[in-house]
């Protein structure tokens, strides 16, 4: 269209036309995206298919790293020195990459969904430190776990147990590789025996003893899931409801034995930084509480550090409310920074920790050579960006420790002392992608990009408006003779005068 064919009504609805139009945009924008722009964020965040979270959920799009560490126990034959602690070589990390896929799931009506997790390892070699060959010597778990299931039997039953362990296999230590240890397991006398003898008085609920023995690629192994899908209120996004069908563990006594928390991959959006934030821990069967302290920059992320404390792993001595994770019939509660894991573990003397001992009260680190404790090794860490919800970074480090104590009834553990072995401690590591992050940011930065388009199109609709105003105003709409004269440098016309 060519203006200058235009009237002067024309152009001033072209001009005040379009001036409006891209100002009403511009503050509908600015006042109506904000809230438009959340709501589309948390539409996608929610856990229903199609969304991105779903797809993510489902199968995790990140590798995951388990670094496993093991304690080598250098000197056992010097148990009984009282003047000779016992020494650990820290062997590893043996890596494995790790794969989280979830099946059988279904989604209920009331916004939750159970599911299974199959959890698959495959042995990383060019980042592990070591050859899952390497011999490795710790405590005898199985003894270990008679002894201390049969602890306060009358005399005459433990003379008993204590021929067996003589004859049967029973040993203070022994050593295997690292591979038997960590997944395949390995035969031995005592435990044969005990499947054989089959007594519901000592329950040996494997053939083969490995740490992660029967587990990797198990489907039910975890247990039954059952979370929050955020549907009805994203707040309750990943939020844990039941546990293998049930809301409580069985494990402690209330309030400590509830199922709380997270799975540690969903978590709801427009988190709070200065609340502690809650996972579930299925290796523990407990919940741990996170602290937030401090900020980690990545891929342009600013992401809330959450962290394990003091607090996390006590069970009562400093912080009574946790006093419910001591088993009341222990002869004493474990000292803080150790929680213990009996029931958890098969019945076995197992008491969970952070690795080296961090954060546990000095005793049990002073019982033994060869530990170093070391905040930026050793701390459980959870980096959240707290507006999306993401997990930006993870090092979930837990040692899991076994306790052998001098018994006057059992010939091989006279004359020992009381001593929380080391056994082994993992990282449980994942990073997000440059890829994911650059997603985040988007949803992060959604409302803002709305908001400057938003101004951009008022200040564009407004210069057209003052425009329109100032020809108004000047009556110029329309290009006088004179002015097109003085555009193009032509001299102006002489005025005839008539006689």
């Amino acid at each position: 269209m060519c203006c200058r064919c235009c009237g002067e009504t024309q152009r001033k609805s072209w001009v005040f036309g379009i001036g409006s139009v891209f100002a009403i945009l511009g503050i509908l924008l600015v006042v109506l995206w904000p809230n438009l722009a959340d709501k589309l964020v948390e539409n996608g965040l929610k856990l229903e298919p199609g969304t991105d979270t779903y797809d993510s959920w489902l199968e995790a799009p990140i590798p995951i790293y388990l670094k496993f560490y093991m304690f080598n126990w250098t000197n056992p034959e010097d148990i009984r020195n009282p003047n000779i602690k016992p020494h650990f070589n820290e062997m590893g990390p043996y890596v494995f990459l790790e794969k989280h896929k979830k099946e059988n799931y279904t989604f209920y009506p009331n916004a939750t969904v159970a599911y299974y997790e199959r959890r698959t390892w495959f042995f990383d070699e060019e980042r592990s430190n070591g050859s899952l060959t390497d011999m490795i010597t710790a405590a005898h778990v199985i003894t270990a776990t008679v002894a201390d299931e049969m602890r306060h039997q009358r005399k005459f039953v433990k003379k008993i147990i204590n021929f067996m362990l003589n004859t049967e296999g029973g040993k203070l230590y022994t050593t295997k590789s690292a591979i038997e240890w960590i997944f395949h397991g390995y035969q031995d006398d005592l435990t044969d025996f005990l499947n054989l003898f089959n007594t519901s008085k000592i329950d040996i609920p494997y053939t083969r003893f490995g740490w992660l023995a029967d587990r990797n690629g198990s489907l039910e192994y975890d247990g039954l899931f059952t979370i929050h899908t955020g549907t009805d209120d994203i707040s309750n996004l990943g939020r844990l409801t039941h546990w293998n069908g049930k809301p409580e563990t069985g494990f402690y006594e209330m309030p400590c034995g509830i199922v709380n928390g997270t799975t540690g991959d969903l978590f709801p959006p427009k988190m709070n930084s200065q609340d502690e934030v809650t996972i579930f821990a299925t290796d523990a069967c407990r919940f741990m509480n996170l602290r937030p302290e401090g900020k980690l920059e990545m891929h342009g992320l600013t992401a809330t550090r959450w962290v394990g404390t003091e607090e996390t792993l006590d069970a009562g001595e400093n912080y009574p409310n946790q006093k419910c994770f001591c088993d009341p019939r222990l002869d004493e509660c474990p000292k803080t920074g150790v929680v213990e894991c009996k029931t958890c573990r098969d019945k076995a003397p197992i008491y969970s920790s952070f690795p080296h001992f961090y954060l546990a009260d000095k005793s049990y680190l002073n019982a033994v050579d060869g530990l170093e404790p070391d905040k930026a090794q050793h701390e459980f860490v959870m980096a959240v960006e707290p507006v999306t919800g993401v997990p930006v970074q993870v090092h979930g480090r837990i040692q899991i420790n076994m306790m052998i104590e001098p018994d006057d009834d059992y010939d091989i553990y006279r004359g020992v002392p009381k001593v929380l072995m080391p056994m082994f401690w993992f990282d449980q590591y994942a990073e997000l992608s440059p890829e994911l992050a650059s997603k985040a940011r988007l949803a992060i930065n959604l409302g803002d990009y709305g908001l400057y388009f938003g101004i951009a199109c008022i200040v564009f609709g407004s210069a057209f408006l003052v425009t329109g105003i100032v020809l108004t105003v000047t009556k110029r709409w329309v290009r006088r003779q004179d002015d097109e004269d003085m555009l193009t440098g032509k001299e102006p016309e002489p005025t005839t005068m008539a006689t």
